[in-house]
């Protein structure tokens, strides 16, 4: 079979893991594929008892989940995160014969790990047919159902391989989604000014709002406030000055990134990297490619 396909050909099955001994880890907790054509298909997160969240994936069909008072169609592709217990209702509607389903009880710490971008994207998603992700809960199933998964372990290595791809999608829908205006002209003036002594009165006015209103907009649609993203632009400026073949001091890369002083760039680049500026360049000499990576890669 085909595993980007569900075509109603799927013998239906379902599995729960339980464990004796709690695991501060984000688990695997059950798994299954399901047709759905009965109408009393309808769970009621309000209702439910557990302690996990349910990822569950459109494949073909159409079904719909209630959460804040609204009701959202679920065609294939779509998929949505929900926590239980919760407030949420998912079922078959009325009008649609059949809705075929995966999905994946996860622990609530996926959830938490999750959280940012699931703020910015929404709890209801789109995963592509055909797509590396897709692939992964067909393979993560199948691994569930074939009795891969025998301890703890393995059940937390398949979860946080959902998880951080999951994460990784998040954060691309996030990046595609287009910003509005005020939040594009911040982030288009903080991009262009790394090198200068700006602060958020500047971000504001560029803006053409409050600085309540943009940092309020701004850490809705980006996830982190005016003032962070700068301190990371300019790291990530600053990281890529220290590696320049031209040998900088650290009072140029401090100039030339935004820093007040370089005193003060050392004492901000330890802190979120883990090491000194000096040491950051001396590690890159052992390499041809040295990089940061931030959370929102």
């Amino acid at each position: 079979m085909n595993h980007g396909e569900g075509n109603g050909k799927e013998k239906q099955s379902s599995i729960s893991f339980h464990f004796i001994t709690p695991m501060p880890y984000i688990l695997l907790k059950g798994a299954g594929y399901e047709l759905i054509t009965s109408h009393d298909y309808i769970w009621d997160g309000r209702n439910r008892t557990g302690d996990h969240c349910v990822l569950q994936y459109t494949l073909n069909g159409r079904g719909e989940i209630e959460t804040g008072g609204r009701r959202h169609s679920l065609e294939p592709g779509d998929a949505f995160l929900a926590d239980v217990p919760g407030d949420h209702i998912y079922r078959l509607p009325s009008d649609s014969p059949r809705w075929e389903v995966l999905y994946f009880e996860l622990s609530h710490l996926a959830l938490h790990l999750l959280q940012e971008w699931l703020d910015i994207s929404g709890y209801i998603f789109r995963i592509e047919p055909g797509t590396d992700l897709e692939h992964l809960l067909w393979v993560t199933y199948r691994e569930a159902i074939e009795n891969s998964y025998r301890d703890m372990y393995q059940c937390s290595r398949a979860a946080y391989s959902l998880a951080m791809s999951l994460a990784s999608h998040l954060v691309t829908l996030a990046s595609s989604v287009p910003l509005p205006p005020v939040v594009e002209r911040c982030k288009t003036f903080i991009d262009s000014n790394l090198h200068r002594s700006i602060g958020l009165q500047d971000m504001a006015e560029v803006s053409g709002c409050s600085k309540f209103h943009l940092t309020r907009e701004f850490e809705r649609k980006l996830g982190l406030s005016p003032g962070r993203y700068l301190t990371r632009m300019r790291l990530e400026r600053a990281a890529a000055l220290l590696l320049e073949p031209a040998n900088l001091t650290l009072e140029q890369v401090a100039e030339q990134s935004g820093f007040s002083n370089a005193n003060y760039f050392g004492k901000v680049f330890r802190k979120y990297t883990g090491m000194a500026p000096g040491e950051f360049r001396m590690e890159g000499d052992l390499y041809q490619i040295r990089r940061l990576i931030r959370s929102d890669q």
